[in-house]
């Protein structure tokens, strides 16, 4: 491993972040991607304490990772919970069944505030 390979694992929040490029919800807001690996990262807040969201891998999207909200961190510790809490085995299973299919798109909330809709396809 390179010096540059180090340091990109160790700052990384999640061994899934490491050498992949981050998503935002606009490139995949309308689009349909395939949920094949998952993780947590947590980060520190002075304001607001810990901060635990998903990290999701798309079978469409190989060299990125998307950071998920609360619907998605829902679904995740979901799946988790499934396997005892172990993240590890849940990600390895959910990839060995070939993924969850997921649509997102945008909508609003009663007060007018914009959202992102999760579909399971």
């Amino acid at each position: 491993m390179t010096f540059r390979e180090i340091a990109a694992k160790t700052l990384s929040l999640s061994d899934l972040m490491a050498g992949r490029e981050k998503m935002t919800t606009e490139e995949l807001n309308g689009q349909t991607v395939t949920c094949v690996e998952f993780d947590f990262a947590t980060i520190t807040d002075p304001k607001q304490g810990e901060k635990t969201f998903p990290v999701l891998i798309f079978a469409e999207y190989p060299d990125h990772y998307y950071t998920g909200g609360a619907l998605l961190n829902k679904m995740c510790q979901a799946w988790a919970a499934e396997y005892d809490g172990d993240i590890a085995a849940a990600s390895s299973a959910l990839s060995d069944e070939g993924g969850v299919k997921i649509r997102f798109s945008s909508g609003k909330t009663k007060s007018g505030n914009n959202l992102t809709n999760i579909d399971v396809l």
